[in-house]
């Protein structure tokens, strides 16, 4: 049974015609559907009735308009935290989890031979790293250093633009496109 004019209807009866109005309450008692829609709607329009209007103080939509961009920007920067923390947290548990297999897996014997043995490596490879790296400066031309030490500088340069910008074009893109 097709219900949709009837359904329409019995949700504004004010608008129907008298001729509608005879046809939806012939439909209505001989349809449950339409019988059971028409108690729910009397019953949501007398709690509406019922509940009244609340009047707002003056100035309520302006205060409002005015607070909304700043609770845009807080739910912003609570959506950043979110992330973060949850970032933060899933490394915190991954070298957690690596952590704990490796102290499993390896004898404590190992860890303190291996952490005293780098710490008396320490300084015999910083000499030998000097003298690799005096060794190769004294025989390199200046200009080439110079050369050679623009390359990473540059992009260095280009990494730590791009990063910034990035972040300041997604800090302030609520602000932006709101």
């Amino acid at each position: 049974m097709s219900h949709q004019p009837f359904e329409t209807w019995n949700l504004d009866r004010e608008s129907l015609t008298p001729e509608q109005r005879a046809e939806l309450d012939r439909h209505v008692e001989s349809c449950q559907v339409c019988q059971q829609m028409q108690r729910t709607w009397g019953f949501v329009q007398h709690e509406f009735r019922a509940a009244g209007q609340k009047t707002v103080t003056a100035g309520f939509a302006a205060r409002f308009q005015n607070s909304l961009e700043e609770r845009r920007k807080l739910e912003h920067r609570h959506q950043i935290r979110r992330i973060l923390t949850f970032l933060v947290s899933s490394i915190a548990f991954i070298l957690t989890v690596l952590a704990a297999n490796f102290l499993m897996t390896t004898p404590p014997a190992d860890w303190i031979g291996s952490t005293i043995e780098s710490i008396a490596r320490v300084p015999f490879k910083l000499r030998e790293l000097m003298y690799i790296l005096t060794f190769w400066f004294s025989r390199i031309p200046p200009f080439a250093i110079l050369a050679l030490g623009a390359v990473p500088l540059t992009w260095a340069a280009v990494l730590i633009t791009t990063g910034f910008l990035t972040y300041a074009r997604f800090h302030h893109q609520g602000e932006i496109l709101r």
